[in-house]
């Protein structure tokens, strides 16, 4: 029985600023390119339960926004980024990372999500980071789990 190739025109790259999520969204770049298709740039951020943003949530949205653009312009000067449809999201105010993550694809009829094992969360010791296993579990799509 033939395989048939996935058709791959849009794809999702969750970042957190990790040099993990840096080297993830080059990869992703890279088969952007050679599919042909879109990337969507999203950063997903949970309104911490600590008191100390409770006073300015617009303050705490803003840094994380603005923390975010940084983020996306330095994709965009990646060498591997020129020709490439690209796209990118900030959700601020998310009560699931890997909720969001799995919605949005859903909503954007995203044919790929591609991700780290893990990112920034001090257990690097695991096998698969929590969002990511989450991730892989509920996303609506394909994930590829870049090393």
């Amino acid at each position: 029985m033939a395989t048939r190739k996935p058709d791959i025109k849009k794809i999702l790259v969750p970042l957190d600023g990790s040099e993990t999520s840096f080297r993830t969204a080059k990869y992703a770049l890279a088969l952007a390119k050679k599919e042909n298709a879109s990337v969507m740039l999203l950063h997903v951020s949970q309104i911490p339960p600590f008191p100390a943003y409770l006073r300015s949530l617009d303050k705490y949205q803003k840094e994380v926004r603005n923390r975010a653009e940084e983020w996306f312009s330095k994709i965009r000067n990646y060498p591997e980024s020129a020709g490439i449809d690209m796209k990118t999201r900030v959700i601020t105010a998310a009560t699931s990372v890997i909720g969001t993550i799995a919605e949005v694809a859903d909503n954007e009829d995203i044919d790929l999500i591609v991700m780290g094992p893990r990112g920034i969360s001090k257990f690097s010791k695991l096998l698969l980071g929590s969002v990511t296993s989450g991730v892989v579990n509920h996303a609506p799509c394909s994930v590829l789990v870049v090393k």
